[in-house]
């Protein structure tokens, strides 16, 4: 299991409606030593899976370090959320096709950006993208 340590990318990323936090901004609950809310935080933030912090055992893989926030959406997709003003590393776009071999299609967003689908082999882009956008319809981000 990876470390957040300063990491707190998720607290920036993350669209959290109950606190009306949109993508990009700062929660205000965010501080130096963590969530000032945690245990009472948001159902999204404790449903939140960050793939690093799932798995993570190379600390140049944290978000922070990176530059994207991977995490899994569905059986077939994993997302990857870039980190604004952090350059995009060799080692995430090694873990992107690392998914790929794995049979993960990863869907590559930038806040304000139309996203980008990288493909697993044996995945169709249509089919793709209509799991995702069905994902997000579910889940009420759309």
């Amino acid at each position: 299991m990876g470390e957040c340590s300063n990491c707190k990318v998720c607290c920036t990323l993350s669209v959290v409606t109950e606190l009306d936090k949109k993508a990009g901004e700062t929660c205000s609950k965010c501080t130096t030593s963590g969530c000032s809310i945690y245990g009472n935080h948001p159902q999204v933030c404790k449903d939140f899976e960050c793939a690093y912090y799932q798995g993570g055992t190379n600390e140049e893989l944290r978000p922070d370090k990176c530059g994207v926030m991977f995490f899994k959406k569905t059986d077939r997709i994993f997302c990857g959320i870039k980190v604004p003003d952090i350059q995009v590393t060799d080692l995430a776009m090694g873990q992107i096709k690392s998914l790929n071999k794995q049979g993960y299609s990863v869907v590559l967003l930038e806040i304000g950006e139309k996203p980008y689908i990288m493909l697993a082999n044996t995945h169709i882009t249509e089919d793709i993208y209509k799991e995702y956008t069905e994902v997000l319809k579910k889940h009420g981000n759309i």
